[in-house]
């Protein structure tokens, strides 16, 4: 091997090795078997599923994925398997909320000692809404990791005027998780008065996935069924490729739509026709929500979608 090839090859190794901070962060479901035990085969076969369906980033645990039905342990314990699955082949984001700081600053500390690439931080599950007090509940996660972080909205007192605050507080604050009121209007703010290059990511399911692109949009964190091709709409998006990438969001969106009346079981349902979960099994709730309509709609949605599969 010649000079150039060698320094080459160390090159694509280094470039191999970075993190993803920008794209399609996905939120994943947690599998349950039938007796509502976490099913870890179908949590390791998502994180798999998920780095070949080319997603940027995976979450684990978020609100979409169960999290307030995880214990302690499950959540510590399963963090370390999505961590060790995804064998640094994309940027992992572990759920550090709690229902107080102290809560939160003990899984921010483990996110860190598992290896983790940084810390995915919701609200309090306790719903506290003070801007006084969120400030001091981020303002300490912060302050037991360097990690990384990604602040999700997840009530309304976490406003994009606090969020913003906050980025001057935090240096280690990287992505801003919009979710509240009019999401595209609440990227185009953040792209344009941010004083560092904060990230303006999104959720709401994608539904406005192509519009908040348009805007300056970072990405979007929505449901791990079809995260190829919401990778796919990023990645044409990207490459300059508008016309096509606007066309496979509009076959994306009646899934948006569906998951919107249907809540995240459409999710694991889809997971389930591609071969990934076991069940649609959700701890939160033991009625299966999805009616034949549905199901039919759902359908029409996969067949539509799956020339644009990439697994």
């Amino acid at each position: 091997m010649n000079r150039r090839t060698f320094l080459g090859t160390l090159s694509a190794a280094a470039l191999a090795k970075e993190k993803a901070w920008e794209g399609i962060f996905v939120i994943m479901q947690t599998p349950f078997l039938d007796n509502l035990e976490l099913d870890e085969t179908s949590l390791r076969q998502e994180c798999d599923f998920l780095v070949r369906c080319g997603a940027h980033g995976v979450v684990w645990p978020a609100g979409a994925g169960e999290s307030v039905s995880l214990s302690p342990r499950e959540r510590m314990q399963h963090s370390e398997t999505v961590v060790k699955e995804v064998k640094g082949r994309t940027t992992v984001l572990i759920g550090v909320h709690g229902a107080n700081k102290f809560e939160a600053m003990d899984y921010a500390r483990h996110a860190e000692k598992i290896g983790a690439d940084g810390l995915q931080a919701l609200g309090p599950t306790s719903g506290v809404a003070d801007a006084e007090l969120l400030t001091d509940y981020f303002t300490a996660i912060a302050g037991v990791s360097k990690l990384p972080m990604c602040i999700q909205v997840t009530n309304g007192g976490m406003t994009t005027d606090l969020l913003l605050k906050l980025t001057d507080k935090i240096p280690t604050l990287k992505i801003l998780k919009l979710e509240n009121g009019d999401v595209p209007r609440d990227v185009t703010r953040v792209v344009k008065e941010r004083k560092r290059p904060v990230i303006a990511s999104t959720g709401g399911g994608a539904m406005n996935f192509y519009t908040e692109m348009e805007r300056g949009s970072g990405g979007t964190m929505a449901g791990a069924g079809l995260a190829d091709i919401q990778a796919a709409i990023w990645d044409l998006f990207k490459a300059g490729k508008k016309k096509e990438s606007r066309e496979l969001f509009l076959k994306f969106l009646p899934a948006a739509v569906l998951e919107r009346r249907t809540t995240y079981v459409l999710q694991k349902e889809i997971l389930r026709r591609r071969g990934i979960f076991k069940t649609v099994k959700m701890r939160s709730t033991s009625r299966f929500n999805m009616d034949a309509g549905d199901l039919q709609e759902l359908d029409l949605i996969m067949e539509s979608l799956k020339p644009h599969f990439r697994v």
